[in-house]
């Protein structure tokens, strides 16, 4: 992230935010250079944290200095409910903790991944597309937080990059707003791997009309800030209403619109230990490849917490959600 001006923050009292915040992006995306957060927080310091996070969509704490994977799931319980993953893949390192997921480019063995290991290098693929976290779910992502543990040199790549979707929404032409303020997009977890690995052997004979389905509106509200956000991820496979191939076109049409460079910030990474939390409702996000991989190790962990918005569930039954819930 580059750096920009200094902003003050005040709360409703007058009292100063202890922390210095710096905006990264024109429009969205700060860091907290001194706040450490191994260290106790007041309520007070959390809850302009959290408010810090809806305003700017990213945070980055470059020196979070959490010792370890139980007080990443810790500091991540003070946003809500932290996700578990239901299931642990054989080609995946086993880590203590059910709800930190590996986001690292390391294998079973805590080797780096090769490629030809096709699992893992599809789920690498995948998160290489935008996306938000958890909207292939009936009941979507809020906060995510990635730590980096193990970062690979400098200049190899591996910087996370980020899209302001209540940004794009603002500035979409109004007839354009008129026509996309009632769809209903359905998300599958196939199909962002599907199209992060069309020629795999591992999804052939697959549909994603034989696999869970979310539906979730196309522009929801944020509602912490009450601004609209384009809710279009790779995950989106159609829109309910219309043709599969003119919802996928519109779809695309979207996606471009809210990934144009005047709303993407690309966060480069700083230091082992510095952690970035962001805004699933706010911003779309995605790796970037480079030339560590194959080469060097990048051990990234990650937490989810759960929407508990009136958005949350989109237009999904909220009983049915709570036994459908993927993993990413």
């Amino acid at each position: 992230m580059s750096t920009a001006t200094t902003t003050a923050i005040e709360s409703s009292k007058g009292i100063d935010f202890p922390y210095e915040v710096v905006p990264v992006h024109p429009k969205f995306g700060c860091r907290i250079p001194d706040l450490d957060i191994s260290k106790p927080l007041s309520e007070q310091e959390f809850n302009w944290i959290r408010g810090l996070l809806h305003q700017y969509g990213v945070v980055a704490i470059p020196n979070a200095n959490l010792p370890d994977d139980e007080s990443h799931v810790n500091f991540s319980r003070l946003f809500g409910e932290v996700e578990k993953s239901r299931f642990r893949s054989p080609h995946m390192r086993s880590l203590p903790f059910a709800e930190i997921f590996d986001i690292s480019n390391l294998d079973e063995n805590d080797e780096i991944v090769m490629p030809g290991n096709e699992k893992r290098i599809t789920a690498i693929r995948g998160n290489s597309l935008w996306h938000a976290d958890g909207s292939f779910n009936p009941r979507r992502t809020y906060v995510s937080m990635l730590r980096a543990i193990e970062l690979p040199p400098k200049g190899t790549g591996g910087e996370t990059e980020f899209a302001d979707t209540r940004q794009a929404y603002e500035d979409l032409p109004e007839e354009k707003k008129l026509q996309i303020k009632d769809l209903v997009a359905v998300h599958s977890f196939l199909h962002n791997r599907q199209i992060a690995n069309p020629d795999s052997e591992l999804f052939k004979g697959r549909s994603v009309f034989d696999e869970p389905l979310a539906r979730h509106k196309l522009v929801p509200i944020h509602e912490p800030t009450g601004r609209p956000m384009l809710y279009v991820t790779s995950y989106a496979h159609h829109i309910e209403g219309l043709a599969i191939e003119e919802g996928k076109k519109l779809l695309k049409e979207l996606m471009e619109h809210a990934t144009q460079p005047k709303y993407v910030l690309r966060h480069q990474w700083q230091n082992n230990g510095e952690a970035v939390i962001w805004d699933n409702t706010a911003v779309l996000h995605r790796a970037t490849p480079g030339g560590y991989e194959g080469k060097y190790r990048r051990d990234m962990r990650r937490t989810c917490v759960m929407d508990s918005s009136t958005e949350a569930y989109g237009l999904n039954n909220q009983e049915e959600a709570k036994n459908q819930r993927n993993s990413s």
